[in-house]
Parts: C-alpha cells; structure tokens; sequence
C-alpha cells in the first residue's frame, strides 16, 4: 500500500510540474502579446514644434514666409485661418 501511494505522489508531483511549466510559457507568451498591442493603441503625441509648423501651414499656406522659422510664420501671416481671439 504504501508503494502505491508512493507512486501516486511521484507520479501527480510530475505532473504538477510539467503543468505549470507549459502555463509559465503560455502566461509569458500573454504578456509579451498584451503589452505589444496596447504599446501600439497608445496616442501618439506631438511636439511642440510639430504643431507650431502646422499651424504655420494652416496660417500661410501660400507659402509666402516660408524662409521663417515656423513660429514667425505664424506669428506674421493675416491670421485669417486662426480661431484664437
């Protein structure tokens, strides 16, 4: 009797082991996946001189001052595009 509870203990002690083996491997592949996806659905933000020469764009879109840099473009054109008071 005692054997075989011997071997019975072994035996589920193996597959214990095996088994939360394959579910660290299969959590690990989650984690590696769930932290790509939410890397990618992020906003993305801009920098500051990014919108300034948007906006300076938006601003002068003839092109007229444009050897300025982008906040003087801005700052100079008519403005008639802007939606600040």
């Amino acid at each position: 009797m005692r054997t075989l509870l011997a071997l019975a203990l072994l035996t589920g002690g193996i597959v214990m082991v095996h088994t939360q083996a394959d579910s660290a491997e299969a959590l690990k592949k989650r984690s590696v996946k769930a932290r790509t996806s939410t890397a990618a659905a992020q906003p993305r933000t801009y920098s500051r001189e990014e919108v300034e020469c948007e906006r300076a764009q938006h601003e002068d879109p003839s092109g007229y001052y444009a050897g300025y840099p982008c906040w003087a473009r801005e700052a100079l054109s008519s403005g008639k595009g802007s939606d600040r008071p």
